[in-house]
């Protein structure tokens, strides 16, 4: 019989994205709700790394060069910073998933284990549903669906008669861009996973307050609540570099998208071309999918951190009636933990995911937009 708060079908199809993008290379039994070693999706993995060093290439040039771009030097020469992102972001992650396979699996299973515990006994309707929700729409619109959106409004093919070939070559060039994010959709499930184990841990802790052992019982409780951050942050730290890479990739491809829409526009307006508007649709497509994946990464961490601050009121309503019990003492102690603990997703210790960084994003364009602009006019 499988164990009661085995995975949603959203989060087994996002487990099953990221087995497909090489990012899990062991695999999820449902029976055990855990995730088990396996040596075909290990193979797996080793075998799509070497195909994508060989072929990834290709697929990007052989799409890129058989379409018309704005004819700006500026823009030749993004397009090759965005190959090297992107060829470099997807090795890396491939990669790091390789060589750190265990370690991610024994965190996945732990995070699994104490979602199993603080979860038994309570209907799975008490958790929020609207985290898995807001991860089909991820991956449905922002993952999939722009991305074919841009396939279809790719800009004048250079030989219209075969289309239809550099229609498909484009679209496996835009799925080969956005399986980049599956890190970012590894970073969701976790996170989403451990906003539920802090919502019923907050829930309990507020039940259990004013109950006759509740102090013994909110100090396990806690334990639980150390234990999910540690499984949580141990697991950011796995996938640091790939995100610390992706951060800098949303930076660089918005910007990009943002200019290439405004030269597209210019030079078509100027050449009297009737499709200027159907040309904007490709990178207006990409820019949409792109900022919700910094949304949805931003989002996620700052409600992630949130949550996790929230048990704080709970252990506050012992303040002053702290007595000489063991349970009370233990209650302070936890306290002063707390208060030393760390609850952000911090990436290398370089930065915070949370809301500021959208401020710093839109601050940021907007300030490279006007050079770009500027030295776009003087070519």
């Amino acid at each position: 019989m499988a164990p009661k708060c085995v995975l949603s079908f959203v989060e087994k199809c996002c487990i099953w994205l990221l087995t497909a993008c090489g990012v899990l290379s062991f695999r999820y039994n449902a029976s055990t709700n855990r995730f088990e070693k396996s040596a075909l999706h290990y193979m797996g993995c080793v075998v799509g790394t070497v195909f994508y060093i060989v072929f990834g290439p290709w697929i990007y040039w052989g799409s890129v060069n058989t379409v018309l771009h704005p004819s700006t030097m500026l823009n030749y020469y993004m397009i090759v910073l965005q190959f090297i992102f992107m060829y470099n972001i997807i090795l890396i992650s491939r990669i790091k998933s390789l060589s750190n396979g265990e370690r991610l699996r024994q965190l996945l299973n732990g995070l699994l284990a104490i979602r199993e515990q603080v979860l038994q006994g309570l209907p799975i309707v008490s958790c929020d549903q609207d985290l898995p929700q807001k991860l089909l729409l991820k991956l449905i619109v922002f993952d999939f669906g722009m991305m074919v959106l841009c396939a279809f409004f790719f800009r004048t093919f250079v030989e219209h008669s075969e289309s239809f070939l550099y229609s498909l070559l484009g679209f496996c060039n835009l799925m080969q861009v956005s399986s980049m994010n599956v890190a970012i959709n590894l970073l969701l499930f976790v996170l989403y996973n451990g906003i539920n184990i802090y919502l019923q841990i907050n829930a309990r802790c507020n039940d259990l307050v004013y109950g006759s052992k509740a102090p013994m019982e909110i100090v396990q409780l806690y334990l639980m609540h150390t234990d999910t951050s540690l499984v949580v942050q141990g697991i950011v730290e796995v996938v640091s570099i790939p995100i610390l890479l992706l951060c800098i990739w949303y930076f660089f491809i918005i910007v990009f998208s943002v200019f290439y829409t405004y030269t597209s526009l210019v030079q078509d307006v100027r050449a009297g071309s009737g499709d200027a508007l159907l040309n904007v649709i490709n990178p207006i497509a990409f820019f949409i999918s792109e900022a919700g994946q910094v949304y949805f990464m931003v989002s996620g961490a700052a409600m992630f951190t949130n949550r996790a601050r929230q048990i704080m009121p709970c252990l506050n309503l012992y303040t002053g009636r702290i007595t000489d019990v063991p349970g009370d003492q233990a209650i302070e102690l936890l306290t002063i933990e707390y208060l030393s603990r760390d609850y952000a997703i911090r990436i290398k210790g370089l930065f915070t995911i949370d809301n500021t960084i959208l401020f710093a994003i839109v601050a940021s364009t907007t300030s490279y937009m006007i050079i770009l602009v500027q030295y776009y006019l003087q070519e």
